[in-house]
């Protein structure tokens, strides 16, 4: 007989007692994801239209990243290799990557959110704000006309400023503290400004100074304390015996009683709370106010009767979950690709092969809805699926590796990009 058979049979009633047990926790694990995937979808509503709204903003302005002929090329161009700008990402991925890391969303505040929350602001609003598809393809725009040393110019400078934002963020975040900042509680630093009633009096001579929550005892029993230490001083001074309570100062024959009057508890800063979750009412304030903005964006998009405005939006969730979902499988497959995010690097070299061929079709269009249909495609799906705010959140972090690690990661990324871009761009027909 087999080791399975000399087992004792299961009961029927633990049989089905393990089945109910388990059906719960799946319904619970499938809502719970579903209900992210609804939090990323709309808060890539939002990262879209700010991102568009910045572009058109900002459309004058080429933040240095600009090519407007085709330099050494110039006798054989057409017109894909057309004129580069940076308004379509600068400000973007500067903006996503600050915001990102000043508690909105992968920054240090994060596990005081709800989960769900802090997920849809990371994956949805900062990976939909920030792209890099966009980025990619004014790199290769300019390599493809000409200028290769000014594509080398804009990569570095557009790590650096991500890099730099990624730190004032981070600053921001902690109030200008450390990596606990005392400034944040359950409404995000706002409670002392909110607090009803006037301020309470600052701490007189020989009074404690109150912590957040305990003012009053903590301020009674300090009291009590100072007043038995300058008992208990006092009569060691009759005794002859001054001891750790009292110091003479030298050249004036008088007692310093600060030493016996305060303590520890009566003047030391109060520790900051390990556990501060983020108030309801706050995280709903975030979430209408989301809505709001992106009412908004529709509303001037009717109004200024911009259609591809608003074809970008139905597209944007699309590229955010699929981001998303792919972000997921990350953390097993980082162990045997030498800790390299390998479903990041494969998201973001989708968004570029399909802002590529967006590049190329959109000369093809018939007509023009179809024109706009896959302008849409490429500004509305590739640049929510494409991100360079998590790309600078793992070159920060040390789950990656080494310098060498995180330098063979981003340069990977910067040649893929580069593989799926210059062909299209300097081969395909326009």
């Amino acid at each position: 007989a087999s080791h399975r058979d000399l087992l004792p049979p299961l009961p029927p009633h633990a049989m089905f007692t393990t089945s109910t047990a388990d059906g719960p926790t799946r319904r619970h694990r499938i809502a719970s994801r579903a209900t992210t995937a609804a939090s990323v979808a709309f808060f890539s509503l939002l990262g879209m239209a700010l991102r568009v709204s910045i572009a058109r903003v900002s459309k004058d302005a080429s933040f240095g990243v600009e090519s407007t002929h085709a330099g050494a090329l110039e006798e054989a161009s057409h017109h894909c290799r057309s004129g580069t700008s940076g308004s379509g990402f600068f400000i973007q991925n500067a903006l996503g990557r600050s915001a990102g890391n000043e508690g909105l969303a992968d920054g240090r505040h994060k596990r005081s959110m709800n989960e769900h929350l802090s997920t849809g602001l990371a994956s949805g609003l900062c990976g939909s704000l920030t792209t890099f598809a966009t980025w990619m393809g004014e790199t290769a725009s300019m390599c493809v006309n000409g200028h290769p040393f000014q594509a080398v110019v804009s990569v570095v400078s557009m790590l650096c400023v991500s890099l730099c934002c990624y730190r004032l963020g981070h600053y921001v975040a902690g109030c200008g503290m450390g990596d606990e900042p005392r400034c944040f509680d359950d409404l995000c630093g706002l409670r002392a400004l909110l607090a009803r009633g006037p301020a309470p009096a600052g701490p007189g001579p020989g009074e404690a100074v109150g912590g957040r929550g305990g003012g009053a005892k903590r301020s009674e029993a300090a009291s009590s304390q100072v007043a038995t230490s300058s008992e208990e001083a006092a009569s060691k001074v009759s005794e002859g015996d001054l001891g750790s309570s009292a110091e003479v100062v030298e050249g004036e024959g008088e007692l310093d009683w600060g030493l016996a009057i305060d303590s520890s508890e009566s003047w030391h800063e109060p520790e900051s709370p390990k556990d501060v979750k983020l108030s309801p009412v706050l995280e709903w304030c975030i979430v209408v106010l989301a809505l709001a903005l992106i009412a908004s964006y529709i509303g001037v998009c009717v109004a200024r009767e911009y259609s591809a405005g608003l074809l970008d939006l139905p597209f944007a969730p699309v590229g955010a979950l699929l981001r998303w979902y792919l972000s997921l499988y990350n953390a097993s497959a980082q162990k045997a690709c030498f800790g390299i995010p390998l479903f990041t690097l494969l998201a973001n070299t989708l968004g570029c092969a399909c802002n590529a061929a967006s590049a190329v079709l959109v000369h093809h269009a018939g007509s023009d809805i179809a024109a706009i249909t896959i302008a849409a495609v490429s500004t509305g799906f590739a640049g929510c699926l494409s991100t360079v705010s998590t790309l600078i959140s793992e070159l920060r972090s040390d789950s990656i590796g080494g310098l060498r690690v995180r330098a063979l990661y981003f340069l990977l990324s910067i040649g893929l990009a580069m593989a799926v871009f210059a062909p299209v761009l300097a081969v395909a027909p326009c």
